[in-house]
């Protein structure tokens, strides 16, 4: 049986030492903001995915403003934190929902620092899309010292065409 901590040197308690670091580096880089505006809608899709508040922190600047629903605004990112941890926490809604991101995002870069992204996405329960629940996304990015972060955005329900 070959120990591969003691063949490259590294007893025990070091090697966890080094996986443990590495685990830790890559959560880290996974909740960085994405260094390109057009990361963003899959950085949402993941953070929405995850039910995990504290994900969507990464994705919003301090300032931020989202609209979830027309008659509905939230400002800044502490609120919007709150806002996601109401509805993916305990018995919100969005527990029992994934999303799914339906297109490739149009990117159109403002300026070197400001951004529009759009992009279609379902929701779905049970890996199914769920009827009525069609959105469209629209972001403003910007880009700061870390990266590319959500300044505005806005969930828009789709108008499905009439069959017949």
């Amino acid at each position: 049986m070959v120990d591969t901590a003691s063949d490259i040197g590294l007893g025990a308690c070091e090697m966890v030492r080094h996986m443990i670091c590495g685990m830790v580096a890559l959560s880290s880089a996974a909740i960085a903001a994405p260094q390109s505006p057009d990361m963003l809608p899959d950085r949402f899709v993941a953070a929405w995915n995850s039910h995990d508040p504290k994900a969507f922190e990464s994705l919003y600047t301090a300032d931020a403003i989202w609209v979830p629903v027309a008659e509905e605004r939230t400002e800044g990112r502490a609120a919007i934190t709150a806002a996601f941890a109401s509805i993916h926490t305990g018995k919100g809604w969005a527990t029992a929902t994934t999303i799914a991101r339906r297109d490739r995002p149009e990117v159109h870069v403002l300026t070197p620092n400001v951004a529009t992204i759009f992009f279609h996405m379902d929701f779905l329960k049970d890996g199914k899309p769920i009827a009525g629940l069609e959105r469209a996304m629209i972001l403003v990015a910007v880009r700061s010292r870390g990266g590319w972060r959500v300044a505005a955005g806005q969930f828009t329900k789709e108008t499905l065409a009439a069959d017949g």
